[in-house]
């Protein structure tokens, strides 16, 4: 309860470090009179990371382990041009990216030099065929594409939560899952059309199934990194010890939650006279899932908690408009920017939580994000 002053030092005082090598490198072939294009590329990475911590180590202790990860990426395309207007094409790739600095590698790291003893490489491979047709008039392009990720390390993967007894009472634990996967595939199409100089019209559609497609398995530790016993704050024997509390996660099946799993869009830009244009752009989003929250009375040790049924949001659409003026200022070209979005201050639930072991209506949704009302922009830009 002391008053700070210049050079005090409160909870944390460290520095983190992340250096990484790299090698890439492309290949790329155009044959068969320009009609077929290949290309295939790849890249390699080794990422080192470690932390001084001047608050909580002495001198002798204050640097962490250094980790080392390699990670890197293989991606190959081909594009064939069956005519003039016609095309075709298939696209593949893996990624391996390394695990982030903080709740990856290091379990606590604003106030602790432990290591997550098992930190994995997020892995990517994902697989897509297309089909692309391009005119004076008219273009398109559709495709289908079907992705997996593995050992997901982002904000998915992490759960905190507060100790309300025991030595460590208010402090805050967490929950760091590892082994979440998760499935996407889907279809995508977007069209643009100009039947005269003065008009333009576009469109998209997009169609996905995206779910989660394994039952991640957690572990508890306090803020420095300890390894918890129970969930009141005692201490256990080890990390990944038998005494060291857990909890699994039974989300397989369940959709993921966040983006609409279907949207569209319709757009109309007019141009009336010269440097001046006006537009209107229309989008929907359909079948979007609400998140899984695991809330604090949810997590027990040992326990498999029950996802639940994600809540399937109503469909929300909003209108926009946009236009913009090029002209002189003196010798300087100018832009003058207009939009109004949301035009007609339509309300619509964009994101939502929902508590575990719920069955999905609108009543189990304990918290949900609204779109943003009517707002209006204007912008002038000036090339000097």
């Amino acid at each position: 309860f002391e008053h700070l002053g210049v050079g005090d030092v409160v909870y944390r005082n460290f520095n983190g470090y992340t250096v990484q090598e790299g090698a890439y490198a492309q290949l790329e072939y155009t044959g068969l009179d320009n009609k077929l294009n290949a290309v295939v590329s790849g890249s390699l990475n080794n990422t080192s990371m470690w932390r001084r911590d001047f608050f909580y180590y002495d001198k002798e202790h204050e640097r962490s382990k250094t980790k080392n990860f390699i990670g890197g990426t293989v991606k190959a395309g081909v594009n064939y041009n069956i005519n003039r207007y016609n095309n075709v094409f298939v696209n593949g790739g893996f990624i391996s990216r390394v695990p982030f600095f903080s709740n990856g590698v290091f379990l606590s790291q604003a106030t602790s030099n432990v290591i997550n003893p098992n930190p994995k490489n997020s892995k990517i491979w994902s697989i897509e065929l297309g089909y692309g047709y391009h005119s004076e008039v008219f273009s398109l392009n559709a495709n289908l594409y079907y992705t997996e990720w593995l050992d997901k390390c982002d904000r998915t993967t992490t759960r905190t939560g507060e100790i309300r007894q025991g030595p460590l009472a208010g402090q805050l634990y967490t929950l760091s899952m590892s082994g979440v996967n998760a499935r996407h595939m889907g279809f995508e199409v977007n069209a643009k059309y100009i039947p005269v100089r003065w008009m333009e019209l576009e469109g998209m559609f997009s169609l996905g199934d995206w779910i989660w497609n394994s039952n991640p398995t957690g572990y508890f530790y306090s803020e420095q990194g300890q390894p918890l016993a129970d969930l009141d704050g005692t201490l256990a024997s080890g990390i990944l010890a038998p005494d060291h509390a857990y909890a699994k996660v039974m989300q397989k099946g369940r959709k993921i939650g966040g983006s609409a799993q279907t949207t569209g869009f319709l757009g109309v830009t007019f141009k009336p006279f010269k440097g001046f244009r006006i537009g209107a752009d229309w989008s929907a989003a359909f079948r979007n899932y609400s998140d899984i929250n695991l809330t604090q009375n949810s997590l027990q040790n040992g326990k498999e908690i029950e996802a639940g049924t994600p809540w399937r949001i109503p469909w929300g659409n909003q209108l926009d408009l946009n236009a913009s003026y090029r002209f002189k200022l003196g010798n300087l070209d100018a832009i003058l920017y207009g939009n109004v979005n949301n035009l007609c201050n339509y309300n619509y639930v964009t994101q939502a939580q929902t508590g575990v072991g719920q069955v999905g209506t609108w009543k189990d949704a304990n918290r949900v994000f609204y779109s943003f009302g009517r707002t209006y922009s204007l912008k002038l830009k000036v090339n000097f």
